[in-house]
């Protein structure tokens, strides 16, 4: 017992004895306890469960989970090693005074018991206070009730408990491999054990800068959403190996082109900081690339959801134009008798057309909105591509191009019948056999004379009447994936035959629609949308269960879309993303700023005696802090500067990543980017403040 009295003391001073290193190690590790419990807290409480959209939110926080999980294992192995490097010297001396490596094994295992008791008991009690406000802050961003019920999850307590348990548990192992490997000499040189200068690499630095160029070349130049997607990560990863490979190599390079140059190397401040620099300048790079990245991925994070959150409605939208819409499939018309009698249950699905359109007209006078404007047409949409003046169907080359990622040339063509046009429109058009009109579609002009379908051999080659104004926006053709095509055929057996070709071609082909959508009137409740699809469901299911009794065939199913329904789910996940990039972001930040403070309060401790002896032939206290100032912006603010050229250069990437959530607004997404670097640097200049006044004051010492 006494011997386990001894080597708790020893750990528990060691600890307070190192307090500047030990003081911010515990700190985050409280912190990412508390940030990971408060998650987990989340995506199992019952009141989020039972907001508007909750349960679409716990989904993403399990995500959520998964992340913070991960990066506090790798982070807390980094940082781990910092104050492992520091302590290496007083192990160094316990090992020479006779310390076994056993006895080293118990303090270096009681302190990582201590420090996992803290940071459990701390991490939890804050997870606990501030579980509360974090939910309250999610119900805000979901425009949820706040529930007055405080949970205790004993769940998230455990689970936050075990992964914890399990990496402090790889975190000691770690320390026990380290120091039972190191012979005594060796663990009292290791603070004071730098690297030798390093040599310019060019290789590795024109490698990482033919990367770097390659993918912002990629970022900039892509307009496919479809490509943007596949290639975005492809992108990301040439980014972080280019980031690494240019401040390693890239960074050595630079600090040997300085000292060729007389007039900037041989000046006090710029001479000791730059071979200070050169010196250590591997491990400074990788460190610098570590907050580059991390702080790329923070202003990534926050811009891209910022944008999801605030232009959610505009979104939401663009997916559904119309407060309500109605739509059926399967659609069928029988060129002839004998057609008809070998589908009978398809050819009756088009009867039910002007039954479902009636039914829905007379719900619409009922309530006095007979007057709303309508779209009400059958249609086709199907991928097609274009050569010459000829649209294709063909699922190799469409699935080609998908594996490529290279969509151009290929539209998302629409074909619906005049009839339904003009019916839409309030129009009275006319189209011969032979003719076809076209929309225009301001982002793609059209400028066939002709419109062919060779595939289909009934089908004379079209002539374009004229193009017509754009067709009004509906939610099968807001994807913006593809460029739209709409194509006004003279009649419905055009549509018809075209749609049999088009099956033909694809293995899972489109089907033929109806399609009916309005909006509400501008004084109208929502809740009374939720009141008109009923009343119509209900008309429906009288249908079916009266063709049922009759013996008939089952009517086509009404499916439905209320935009004030779909809102909250579009919302809450909007929203929860914002949630989750808010808190990965914290969780980033506090990473890189760890970095960052790690790294000054080392390079301190080694420099301290470099500047001693630099004071004793000379060097004053005022060129002293100037040539801490000079080495601190650099090594600083290049990680800064190389985020925002990253966040630049990604912008249309980004932009084109939006569009798959229906957001293009490319100002909107400028200004958040906008905004959120700012933020973002005045965080970094106030970590630059105080981690400059630690460097400067352990070498002022």
């Amino acid at each position: 017992m006494r011997s386990f009295g001894f080597y708790t003391r020893l750990a528990w001073q060691g600890m307070l004895k190192n307090g500047r290193v030990y003081l911010p190690y515990i700190l985050t590790c409280v912190g990412m306890v508390m940030m990971y419990y408060i998650v987990c807290a989340l995506q199992l409480s019952t009141a989020v469960e039972t907001m508007r959209g909750g349960s679409t939110v716990q989904e993403i926080l399990s995500l959520g989970q998964i992340v913070i999980g991960f990066f506090s294992l790798l982070f807390l192995l980094y940082t781990n090693s910092f104050l492992l490097k520091r302590r290496k010297k007083e192990f160094g001396l316990y090992n020479v005074l006779g310390m076994s490596k056993l006895n080293l094994a118990r303090v270096l295992l009681l302190e990582t018991i201590l420090t996992a008791v803290i940071a459990a008991v701390g991490g939890l009690g804050l997870g606990l206070l501030f579980s509360k406000l974090a939910e309250l802050s999610l119900s805000r961003l979901l425009s949820a009730g706040p529930s007055l019920v405080f949970e205790i999850s004993l769940p998230a307590i455990i689970s936050s408990l075990r992964l914890f348990g399990l990496i402090f548990l790889l975190l000691l192992a770690n320390a026990l491999r380290q120091v039972h490997m190191a012979r005594p000499v060796e663990l009292l040189r290791a603070p004071n054990f730098g690297e030798r200068p390093p040599k310019a690499n060019w290789l590795p630095a024109l490698l990482g800068l033919i990367l770097l160029v390659a993918a912002y070349f990629l970022a900039v130049t892509i307009q496919d959403p479809v490509a943007a997607l596949g290639l975005f990560f492809v992108a990301v990863i040439m980014v972080i190996i280019a980031t690494y490979l240019l401040f390693v190599t890239g960074s050595v390079a630079l600090c040997r082109l300085l000292q060729k140059n007389p007039r900037f190397y041989y000046q006090t401040k710029h001479f000791v900081s730059t071979g200070n620099m050169l010196f250590r300048m591997r491990r400074n790079g990788a460190g610098l690339a570590s907050i580059c990245i991390l702080s790329t991925m923070v202003l990534v994070m926050l811009s891209t959801t910022s944008c999801l959150f605030w232009g959610k409605e505009a979104a939401l939208r663009q997916r559904y134009p119309q407060d309500i819409t109605f739509h059926i499939d399967n659609l069928y018309y029988p060129p002839d008798a004998a057609a008809a009698a070998e589908h009978p249950d398809l050819a009756q699905r088009q009867l039910y057309v002007p039954a479902y359109r009636e039914l829905i007209e007379a719900e619409l006078a009922r309530r006095g909105w007979e007057n709303q404007p309508r779209l009400d047409f059958r249609h086709l949409s199907t991928v097609a591509s274009v050569e010459g003046n000829q649209l294709l169907f063909d699922e190799a080359k469409m699935k080609q191009a998908e594996r490529v990622m290279q969509l151009k040339g290929f539209y998302y063509a629409h074909f619906l019948p005049l009839e339904d046009y003009n019916r839409s429109q309030g129009a009275a058009l006319e189209l011969q056999a032979d003719e076809v009109f076209i929309c225009e579609n301001p982002a793609v002009p059209y400028t066939w004379n002709t419109l062919s379908l060779p595939q289909a051999a009934g089908l004379p080659e079209f002539k374009v009447k004229s193009l017509l104004p754009e067709f009004p926006q509906v939610g099968v053709s807001n994807s913006e994936i593809m460029a739209d095509l709409w194509v006004v055929v003279p009649d419905v057996a055009t549509l018809q035959e075209i749609c049999t070709v088009q099956q033909q071609a694809y293995e899972y082909a489109s089907v033929l629609q109806w399609y009916f959508g309005f909006n509400l009137p501008e004084n109208a409740d929502p809740a009374e949308g939720d009141e008109f699809v009923r009343a119509v469901w209900n008309q429906y299911d009288q249908l079916a269960q009266q063709a049922k009794a009759n013996g008939e065939f089952e009517p086509p199913y009404l499916h439905y879309a209320d935009v004030n329904n779909e809102r909250d789910w579009y919302y809450s996940m909007n929203s929860g993303l914002f949630f989750l990039a808010i808190v990965l972001a914290l969780v980033f930040v506090a990473g890189a700023l760890l970095i960052m403070y790690y790294k000054q309060l080392v390079e301190g401790y080694e420099d301290q005696s470099g500047f001693g002896i630099l004071r004793k032939v000379g060097m004053t206290d005022r060129e002293i802090r100037s040539s801490v100032n000079w080495q601190t912006l650099v090594l600083f603010f290049l990680p800064l500067l190389i985020a925002g050229v990253h966040l630049a250069f990604a912008f249309n990437m980004l932009l084109k990543l939006l569009l798959a959530f229906g957001l293009s607004n490319a100002v909107m997404l400028a200004q958040i980017c906008g905004v959120c670097y700012l933020i973002f640097a005045l965080f970094y200049i106030a970590a630059y403040l105080v981690t400059s006044r630690v460097y400067y004051r352990i070498v002022a010492n």
